[in-house]
């Protein structure tokens, strides 16, 4: 299970107090442990969700976060990063991914998970929004030698105001394979019969480290389902 942990740390240079972010960590850095990683972030505040597990086939307890920081310019802010565990047990920066804001508006943009299992890294999102909400799941995962998205799946559904309050009412699923460019959508209309459409697109060649974000995967075909 993901876990979610804090690290604080203050340093004055000369008669100034400087608290502001850090991010200096380099693909291929070495830390003597992930502690010793997350401490390094930030001249601040930094929080990170979590999950350890074999990512590289070495057998070994590879690392996978999102780091979240308050950027004073920016507002708060977030990044995917990967540590490989070395033989000697240290840990050496494999992936970074794009710093972003998690400002989702009114949207409530939250990050739910991180999880590691069977060689890749999924990261799960909910978000919400006046009746409508919906969730989206990306893989990731070390493919010819490149941090990859290999693999996304997105749910949401909007609500159907009745004499008696709200009732659940469109909702729809997709998953897309990044690799073939198969995408299935399942769309169950408010009290209809599911209905399943499959679709063929161009493969989508998405590295973590340049573009990802929790609409990786997504198309606009389906923004036309269960919509607010």
């Amino acid at each position: 299970m993901p876990t979610m942990r804090w690290h604080a740390f203050i340093v004055c240079l000369g008669f100034a107090l400087f608290c502001g972010p850090l991010w200096a960590i380099e693909v291929d850095a070495n830390f003597s442990s992930v502690d010793a990683f997350v401490k390094s972030l930030y001249k601040g505040e930094a929080e990170v969700q979590e999950g350890f597990g074999d990512l590289t086939g070495s057998g070994r307890r590879d690392w996978a976060g999102v780091v979240f920081w308050n950027e004073p310019s920016a507002g708060r802010m977030r990044q995917v990063v990967v540590l490989s565990q070395n033989a000697d047990g240290r840990y050496k920066v494999a992936a970074i991914g794009p710093e972003e804001s998690t400002d989702g508006g009114t949207g409530h943009h939250e990050l739910d998970s991180v999880q590691v299992n069977k060689g890749s890294i999924f990261v799960s999102w909910s978000w919400n929004w006046h009746g409508c909400g919906g969730s989206s799941t990306q893989q990731i995962k070390l493919y010819k030698n490149q941090w990859r998205v290999i693999g996304a799946e997105f749910q949401q559904s909007n609500a159907i105001e009745t004499p008696d309050g709200y009732d659940l009412g469109d909702s729809a699923s997709m998953s897309h394979n990044l690799l073939t460019g198969t995408i299935i959508i399942d769309f169950r209309p408010h009290k209809s019969k599911a209905v399943r459409k499959r679709i063929n697109v161009a493969p989508s060649t998405n590295f973590l480290d340049e573009n990802f974000s929790e609409s990786t995967g997504s198309v606009d075909e389906f923004s036309g389902y269960a919509g607010c």
